[in-house]
């Protein structure tokens, strides 16, 4: 529709461009020197991650990126969503690790059986506490 015509000419423009936490583009780019696969599930449209990442702050990240998943999945807070994509993708879950700072996503995805990992960055809204593991920094996730 219209907004993503708008967005797709902000982007290609110039005039926008996806925002990264310089700690998350190293450790994507590592992981994927390492031999793993990185996968963006959001709640945003695909179409909408491949502009962000396509046109980021630190350059065109999608060859990082071996696929995309949205809300047409399923709810990011169901851990019936983590069992199809990682049934699509073809990974047992427990190999899988996901990472979000949002608690109830965790919560989703840790049910489901994957590795989780709660990300804590300024501006977050606070979190109860809980027992999962915290990462203010990508580069500190073990790989």
């Amino acid at each position: 529709g219209l907004q993503g015509y708008m967005w797709q000419f902000g982007y290609k423009s110039g005039d926008l461009c996806g925002v990264m936490f310089a700690d998350a583009v190293e450790a994507i780019k590592q992981w994927v020197r390492t031999g793993r696969k990185v996968y963006i599930y959001s709640s945003g449209s695909v179409e909408a991650q491949k502009l962000i990442f396509g046109y980021s702050d630190h350059g065109d990240l999608l060859g990082y990126i071996s696929g995309h998943y949205d809300t047409k999945i399923g709810s990011k807070v169901e851990s019936t969503s983590y069992t199809a994509i990682t049934s699509d993708i073809g990974i047992e879950p427990e190999r899988v690790l996901f990472v979000s700072d949002n608690i109830r996503e965790i919560q989703a995805a840790d049910a489901a059986g994957l590795q989780t990992v709660l990300s804590i960055r300024p501006g977050n809204a606070p979190v109860a506490p809980h027992a999962f593991a915290v990462s203010s920094d990508f580069t500190t996730i073990p790989h």
